[in-house]
């Protein structure tokens, strides 16, 4: 074993030049793996960390909002025992709702919050305060507001009423920091709130914090079976912070195995060039008594030395590139990195994962190197016997063609998702048992193509590559590699982008959107608060008002539009439509986003009488057309009994409402995708169905020298409201956002793209300068018939072109195949080509392949002619 190794090392010694560049190529692909893995797991802990800040480290609020219910003893204890929680703490709102008792008494005073002074619940934004610390019995926490208008500091008295008890007088322990959202809170002592009035053992909410973040839906899922009716904040905003970079990982680890491949094709490609080169050495080794497992030794030492040189020397590289990095990817994450924070444990792993990786592939050319029979070695010194096997390519050519049939009669039968991925995945492997078959024919069919231009040299140099057919590949098979990941990953992308920009532009055709977040049946915003939003000066508002659900009662199915996939419900034995009724002010809607109505007329007096819209689609669909009445019932004139809907009571039936249809228009604007809703006055919505309140608020900016002023006065309209779930969404932010994540990810692909065909050009510079070395006697008789050196110098320079852009050739071939597959699963609509990126490779590919080739090319037309002649 020993001795073997000591062999090893000097067969890479013998070869300095070539060992130097191998390392080299290997340790890139560890370089990118090492780097990518500290810089993600840096950009992971500050992003947690700065998202802890900001929202707090807890996970989940589960409870009510009505005083009428709380979590008993037997509930906490039950959540508190799950798994995947660490810890809990409880929160007691003992005047929540619009259901408790004393509703009038307390109206007009801020909302009571009792906590414990315990680590979890200081991460709640209540608790962040300005001075002063956490309420004890008979103490309070009011907020900066409070204490500034009335000139209260820590340590005054102040007096609060809390019935069913009487009023008692607290002691300021604490004052919360300046933020207009907590103008209305104050903060008292878990334990003894819940005494002074009267609901020991009552929580209103728990918030949570898990073991794992990523489990909470599970957790969610866990503590619904708990109580279906459980309100849960499950902290959206903190999960998207989290969910953004979070995206960014797939992208890095599909990236980190891509780079493993090519680096474990130029570790092949490598070493298979040493056991060519070696033959005649392998041959005297087996005469001399050497068995096959010792010459798989052999080459796997190759393989270990070489992998761990290149380990070590990545490592150390890979560090050093995510200190230098760090600025750069502050600037494409939008996370600011202050320190690099290094896993050792995990890095490691990978590492170690990386040298297993690449010591497997030296498997492939160790064991060529065990079937070589020594009399055959003697006779030929350099790899042309090669022939790949005709069944393989028989099989991939038959796989491709079905996939292909399978994919086109998807696309115009079945549009199952899943076919279009299984197809791609049996394309993909097609390719990988046939690049040798495939290569063969493209590096011919180019020959003939540049013949013209090229002459006597473009077909001596595909025979060349053609007898090299075994190394070609390898270096083919990694500008491949990079081809179709840029390809797939560029479009993939950029469809991802597209898509979201318009989903997110259907969604908010306006630049911003006050949502008032609430479910169906709550209140949403008061019309006072619109009226202030209305009296801002730069700006243009629609108001969203809350919708009640209805279900038809007349509908005819005989009318409606065929093979629709719409659910009905059964609603007192008939087949009927749930649909939703909306108040809209059409004339401010049609100011800022104008309707486009294509039957009837938009009459505001028929409207308050009545009178609905609907949008062509819902009309269609549903089988209306103009001047038809609609009957309808609000749903909580029903009930659900024995799998059905019937009236609550006789007197539902009085409460029928009929709409007339006045108007068709072709959509609604503030309604994204196929809309089925009715549309009538707020008037009317008043006056039938008790609903008045806002849903949302869409506004634009007209004149952008007020913004300051504007954003201003809406953030104190909304601190205004006792409702702390409000949305101020704001479009062009999230534009923003979904641009820089593009870009992000678009750096990291070329980042990845660009070190990948480096190694090719590595690997084709050793390939290149072992082959042509090998075949110098050949050259030096083409000098001696009278060719001259510039000649030689052009011949190798197009035989490495014709390698590297056969690879090109098939990566943008194969790259659009499975690129369209991918769209297409995506629901994409149409067949794409990437031409530009296509035109691009067309020049890089070849180029790559006479920049790799000149050194090699050089040095060959300098050797002394009479020396190559006699060896």
């Amino acid at each position: 074993m020993k001795m073997m190794f000591s062999l090893a090392k000097k067969m890479l010694t013998s070869r300095k030049n070539r060992t130097i560049l191998s390392i080299i190529g290997i340790a890139i692909g560890f370089t990118l793996l090492v780097s990518s893995h500290i810089l993600m797991n840096t950009l992971e802990r500050v992003n947690e960390d700065s998202v802890k800040q900001k929202h707090g480290d807890y996970d989940v609020i589960v409870g009510y909002q009505t005083s009428s219910k709380f979590l008993n003893e037997d509930k906490v204890d039950k959540i508190n025992k799950m798994k995947d929680v660490q810890k809990t703490t409880p929160f007691l709102y003992p005047y929540i709702g619009g259901d408790n008792d004393y509703k009038r008494e307390m109206e007009l005073h801020p909302m009571y919050v009792g906590l414990k002074d315990d680590s979890l619940a200081k991460e709640h934004q209540f608790t962040k305060l300005s001075s002063g610390r956490l309420p004890k019995a008979n103490e309070v926490v009011i907020p900066y507001s409070v204490a500034k208008t009335k000139n209260l500091h820590l340590g005054s008295k102040i007096t609060f009423p809390f019935p069913p008890n009487k009023e008692k007088t607290v002691r300021v322990s604490g004052i919360m920091q300046k933020d207009e959202h907590l103008h209305s809170v104050v903060l008292f002592s878990y334990d003894w709130l819940s005494k002074v009035t009267s609901q020991e053992g009552h929580t209103t909410t728990l918030m949570i914090k898990l073991n794992d973040w990523t489990k909470k839906e599970k957790v969610i899922q866990n503590i619904k079976k708990i109580d279906p009716k459980f309100f849960i904040d499950r902290q959206f905003e903190m999960d998207q912070e989290r969910e953004q970079l979070g995206g960014l990982k797939p992208v890095v680890q599909g990236l980190d195995i891509a780079v493993l491949i090519g680096s474990s094709l130029l570790l092949v490609s490598t070493l298979q060039m040493s056991v060519q080169e070696k033959k005649q050495e392998f041959a005297t080794l087996r005469l001399l008594g050497a068995r096959r497992k010792q010459l798989i030794l052999l080459v796997i030492f190759e393989s270990i030395i070489l992998s761990a040189l290149s380990a070590i020397m990545g490592l150390l590289l890979g560090i050093g590139i995510s200190f230098i990095l760090k600025g750069l990817i502050t600037k494409l994450s939008g996370v600011l990195i202050q320190m690099i924070y290094i896993d050792w444990i995990s890095l490691l792993y990978t590492v170690g994962i990386g040298i297993f990786i690449t010591l497997i592939s030296s498997m492939i050319p160790a064991t060529l190197a065990s079937k070589l029979p020594p009399i055959q070695a003697y006779r030929q010194s350099f790899d042309t016997g090669y022939k790949s096997k005709l069944f393989f390519p028989i099989i991939s050519i038959a796989l491709l063609l079905s996939s292909l049939s399978l994919s086109g009669y998807n696309y115009i039968k079945l549009h199952h998702t899943n076919i279009y991925i299984v197809s791609a995945f049996v394309i993909f492997i097609s390719i990988v048992l046939s690049v040798p078959f495939f290569l063969r024919g493209t590096v011919k069919t180019l020959s003939l193509i540049v013949k013209p231009f090229l002459k006597q040299y473009s077909l001596l140099a595909g025979r060349n590559a053609v007898r090299q057919m075994r190394r070609s590949t390898q270096i083919a098979g990694i500008i491949m590699l990079g081809v179709i990941i840029s390809i797939i990953g560029i479009n993939v992308l950029s469809v991802v982008k597209e898509t979201t920009e318009k989903t997110l532009m259907d969604q908010y055709p306006l630049d911003h959107v006050i949502d008032s977040n609430s479910i169906y049946n709550e209140q949403g915003l008061p019309l006072a608060f619109y009226n202030g939003i209305e009296e801002i000066k730069g700006i243009k508002s629609v108001p969203v008002y809350k919708e009640a659900l209805v279900f038809t009662q007349n509908l005819n199915q005989s009318t409606m539009k065929k093979k629709v996939n719409i659910a009905l419900a059964d609603v007192n034995g008939r087949k009927e439509f749930m649909s939703g009724i909306q108040g809209v002010d059409f004339n401010k809607l049609n100011d800022v986003l104008p309707l486009k109505v294509t039957k009837g007329t938009l009459d505001f007096n028929q409207l308050d009488k009545g009178g609905v819209v609907l949008t062509e689609y819902g009309a269609k669909t549903l089988g209306y057309k103009l001047g038809d009445t609609i009957e309808v019932i609000s749903d909580n004139q029903l009930r659900s009994k024995n799998g059905s809907l019937q009236y609550k009571s006789k007197s539902s039936v009085e409460k029928l409402v009929n709409l007339k249809i006045i108007a068709i228009i072709e959509d609604y604007p503030l309604e994204e995708g196929q809309d089925m809703g009715f549309y009538t006055s707020p008037k009317f919505m008043k006056e039938q169905f008790n609903v008045d309140s806002i849903s949302q608020v869409h506004y634009k900016i007209t004149d952008t020298s007020l913004k300051g002023n504007i954003e201003k006065s809406i953030e104190i309209l909304v601190g205004n409201q006792s409702s702390s779930k409000i949305i101020v969404y704001d479009r062009q932010a999230e534009l923003q956002t979904l641009y820089s994540q593009f870009n992000q990810r678009v750096a990291i692909l070329f980042a990845s793209v660009t070190l990948i065909w480096l190694l090719a050009m590595i690997g084709l510079m050793n390939n290149m300068a072992s082959s042509l070395r090998e075949r110098s006697r050949e050259f030096a008789t083409i000098r001696a018939l009278g060719s001259k050196t510039r000649h030689v110098i052009r011949l190798a320079l197009v035989e490495g072109a014709l390698v590297t852009f056969s690879g090109g050739v098939l990566g943008i071939t194969f790259g659009s195949i499975l690129l369209n597959q991918l769209l297409l699963a995506l629901d994409a609509k149409s067949i794409v080509f990437p031409w530009q990126i296509t035109l691009v490779y067309l020049v890089i590919a070849p180029l790559m392949g006479v920049i790799a080739t000149v050194v090699p090319a050089m040095y060959l037309s300098k050797k002394d002619i009479l020396k190559d002649l006699s060896s």
